[in-house]
């Protein structure tokens, strides 16, 4: 009885850990990029100059309000993020279906720095989170793949759990392929699977509500006004304007700031919105563990405080708490640091499954046309995947900073690299030479990975010395990357399978 049992999980293990896997893996990856997101908008704008955050100046507030002002005159739904430790500038701000994006503002004087336009980080973060799908078909499948990870993770530890011990004594890294393989599965997946379990479930948790019909298990928290000594008298036998009236004039926003901080016991506020006769402040989401959207709103017309509203209840505190754990905005360098090697790590687990699977039914299925599909398509995503990352670096450096969609067309590179590398893989694989494909496109990527400090280099996008730890970090993480492809390409020229 227990044999059938192990039989039927490790059924459900590779088949649910494969299928859903060719996009987890994806999907890993990017949110493990997505842990640095704002360090790689700063890698990928290089004309921001970054220095140690200092208090906004009431000009520069006054500048960021006109900015934002003029970019809703063009039908764009902008708003303010204020400076913080790890993105030291005054942004204005909008969505456009994919990105945030919008004019970088010096926190000092407000002008506008001639950044170059692009995606940055947030395009690894919108692809994590929707898979540039929307927020509706995209979240929707990236939480059922979640609900697939938890099925693939369960079922893993049913069969693997009685020789786990073991299997983790005999780590053999530089032994024969499969057992190196399953080896490296193993360990990620025993080492890191508190991690793995932490942000699977809180991922599909805090999305939870996009697959399940709406339920009101989270009240609306009740809104607090300022007492009546705070207000303004009201005004007597005023007529209101008409609706084509010209928007009132924006208040400072240093004093709306400060009361703001006051009222919500807040060392920071980060977002700043507008409306025809509202501003709205946000406090910081990076002060605490909990992630919160506590608020609040200002009249535009004097400035008085309308209302705030502070999230209360233990329900809504417990998902605060998931948001918190799952986006991870309150770590400090270090901890992010642990975040982006356990999502590497897990990111290994899952590709490390990928070939395993093609392992393990090479001899038996290996000139079955699903089989060469199947490795194609891991060709695409193993290698292919990390090959797009790099040539949108490349991208972001070689494309002319006045070129017109500069943005979208960093973005095509990105998809161009990935689809012809998907496509080198399936023709490969189905003319019976996968081998060759992995090896081409590896050599490919080593290359690549190596280039990118060069080109960052020979492109004087930035001067040697300006802010070395944040560019040469990325210059180094890809060069590794590199040199990861490399190693791995000598080890299958010396093995063929």
């Amino acid at each position: 009885m227990r044999e059938t049992f192990r039989v039927h999980m490790g059924w459900l293990h590779s088949w649910v850990g494969f299928l859903a896997g060719l996009v987890l893996t994806c999907i890993f990856a990017t949110g493990t990029l997505s842990v640095f997101d704002k360090e790689i908008t700063q890698w990928m704008q290089p004309e921001v100059t970054l220095d140690h955050p200092p208090a906004p100046t009431p000009l520069a507030l006054q500048r960021a309000a006109e900015t934002t002002m003029a970019e809703q005159e063009k039908d764009l739904f902008a708003f303010i993020t204020l400076p913080s430790l790890r993105d030291p500038v005054i942004r204005v701000l909008h969505y456009d279906g994919h990105e945030f994006i919008g004019p970088v503002l010096d926190p000092v004087d407000g002008h506008i720095f001639p950044a170059r336009v692009t995606a940055g980080g947030q395009f690894f973060y919108d692809f994590h989170f929707a898979l540039r799908n929307g927020p509706v078909v995209g979240c929707t499948i990236v939480t059922l793949l979640g609900v697939c990870l938890l099925v693939a993770v369960g079922s893993g530890i049913a069969i693997h759990i009685k020789a786990m011990w073991p299997d983790l004594i005999l780590f053999r890294p530089f032994g024969p392929r499969p057992r190196a393989w399953l080896d490296a599965h193993l360990v990620t997946g025993v080492l890191f699977l508190p991690f793995l379990i932490m942000m699977t479930y809180t991922g599909t948790v805090i999305r939870a509500r996009g697959i399940l019909p709406p339920h009101p298990f989270l009240p609306a928290q009740q809104t607090e006004a300022p007492p009546a000594a705070a207000r303004p008298p009201a005004k007597t036998n005023v007529s209101a304007p008409p609706a084509s009236a010209i928007r009132p004039p924006t208040p400072p926003l240093g004093p709306l700031i400060a009361r703001a901080q006051q009222i919500l016991q807040a060392e920071r506020c980060e977002l700043i919105l507008f409306s025809p006769t509202q501003i709205r402040i946000f406090r910081s989401d990076d002060a605490s563990l909990f992630l919160t959207r506590d608020l609040v709103t200002f009249s535009r017309a004097d400035g008085h405080v309308i209302s705030s509203f502070i999230q209360k209840g233990a329900a809504a505190r417990t998902l605060e708490l998931l948001h918190g754990l799952h986006y991870a905005r309150f770590s400090s360098a270090l901890l992010r640091w642990l975040y982006f090697l356990s999502g590497l790590a897990c990111t290994v687990l899952m590709g490390s499954g990928l070939v395993l699977f093609l392992m393990k039914r090479r001899k038996a299925s290996g000139q079955k046309i699903l089989f060469r599909t199947a490795e194609g398509l891991t060709i695409g995503v193993l290698v292919g995947l990390p090959l797009a990352i790099i040539g949108l670096f490349w991208a972001n450096r070689l494309l002319p900073l006045s070129m017109d969609a500069r943005m979208e067309a960093e973005i095509q590179v990105f998809f161009m690299l990935w689809a012809f590398s998907a496509l080198h893989g399936l023709i490969c694989a189905l003319r019976n030479t996968a081998y060759s494909g992995w090896r081409a496109q590896l050599v490919v990527l080593a290359f690549m990975g190596l280039g990118l400090p060069v080109v960052d280099g020979l492109t004087h996008s930035h001067g040697w010395l300006q802010d070395a730890g944040r560019y040469y970090t990325l210059d180094a993480l890809v060069m590794l990357s590199g040199l990861a492809a490399l190693i791995v390409f000598r080890k299958l020229r010396r093995q063929p399978s």
